[in-house]
């Protein structure tokens, strides 16, 4: 047991050190399929799951407060006031939001611009990190924050616009079916 708890500090030394000398093609594959997942998902949209629907912003939210490095207290009052702003004006983006059923699924497709806007972001920011070590990235990380701002708040439009999709499917299914007995007669 001694030689497992001894050999881990070494093993940490051997990580960073494959991924400092390799940082380049590390960031290439990691920009390559984090990019790539996200432009596929705004292009052609994702399933509507309620997990999906909680657990996507939360990601959000991690990944930009994986961006606070070294910020001081003023730099997180900013980025908390960015993010405030952000899903306080969130409202408008509900009219980009779209619904759609695929062999029986409902999918849901959100905004490209803020999809794409916050993926910009983090990969500068990350980029900043690794490569130049700047870790005081007051702008990049407030952009980050009101972005993340913006995309909870569109999860609440999601919700919002999901029960309006239900009520109307619902409401049109009634119609035909009232149809359909006028109909018979």
């Amino acid at each position: 047991m001694a030689a497992i708890t001894l050999s881990i500090p070494s093993l940490e030394a051997l990580f960073y050190f494959y991924l400092f000398t390799y940082k380049i093609e590390f960031f290439t594959a990691f920009v390559g399929i984090f990019v790539g997942r996200k432009v596929i998902r705004a292009t052609a949209g994702g399933k509507y799951t309620r997990s999906g629907l909680v657990i996507s912003p939360l990601m959000y939210l991690a990944f930009t407060a994986s961006t606070f490095i070294d910020l001081n207290l003023v730099g997180l009052l900013v980025c908390a006031v960015f993010f405030a702003i952000g899903i306080g004006l969130s409202g408008p983006l509900r009219g980009q939001l779209k619904f759609f059923e695929k062999n029986g699924q409902l999918y849901y497709r959100r905004s490209i611009w803020v999809t794409m806007g916050w993926t910009v972001a983090f990969v500068l920011r990350l980029y900043m990190l690794i490569f130049f070590d700047i870790t005081v990235g007051l702008i990049l990380s407030a952009i980050l924050s009101y972005i993340t701002g913006l995309i909870i708040g569109e999860a609440f439009q999601i919700a919002v616009q999901k029960r309006m999709f239900d009520f109307k499917k619902k409401h049109l299914e009634e119609r035909k079916e009232l149809k359909d007995e006028l109909d018979v007669f």
